[in-house]
């Protein structure tokens, strides 16, 4: 066995052996390159999916922590609500407006977006018309300006929940 690899590297098979080397070197470095590629888009999915497990963290405790009087009511004169309700109102937006930002960053699972999250945006505003007075109050006072069509996408949502509605309930 010993006298095979010596033969191998003998002078007049070197300069072969070394082109091989340096060959098998190359596929190594392009397999390495290719597994480190495959393992950074599964830590870049993960820390989407983490960023919407978060952000569902952050929803479960606002709900749970919604003000009485939206819960009883909501339909209530925004104007005339507790600062606890317009509190909440903008908590809301301001945590939606991050996740948004989050999604058009790429942060956030696009199907995660687009079947459940823009979705449940336009139940709660038919289940809770206080969201959506709140957003105008909100809004005239400079508020949602980052990102900078989130107004425009919560205003498109809006519009989808005024349209469903039946036409005596006003929007």
């Amino acid at each position: 066995m010993w006298a095979f690899i010596t033969k191998i590297f003998t002078s007049k098979n070197r300069k072969a052996c070394s082109e091989w080397a340096q060959v098998a070197t190359c596929a190594i470095a392009i397999l390495a390159v290719c597994l480190a590629w495959s393992q950074l888009g599964q830590m870049n999915e993960q820390q989407r999916w983490q960023n919407y497990s978060e952000l569902n963290s952050r929803y479960a405790t606002f709900y749970r922590e919604l003000p009485k009087e939206i819960l009883v009511d909501s339909h209530i004169d925004f104007l005339k609500s507790k600062p606890e309700t317009k509190r909440a109102v903008r908590q809301y937006f301001d945590l939606y407006s991050e996740e948004y930002w989050l999604y058009q960053e790429g942060l956030i699972p696009e199907i995660m977006w687009t079947q459940r999250i823009s979705n449940g945006v336009i139940v709660n505003l038919s289940e809770y018309p206080v969201l959506i007075s709140g957003f105008r109050y909100w809004k005239e006072k400079g508020a949602f300006l980052h990102p900078a069509d989130f107004r425009a996408e919560v205003e498109k949502q809006i519009a989808e929940v005024c349209r469903k509605r039946p036409r005596n309930q006003p929007c």
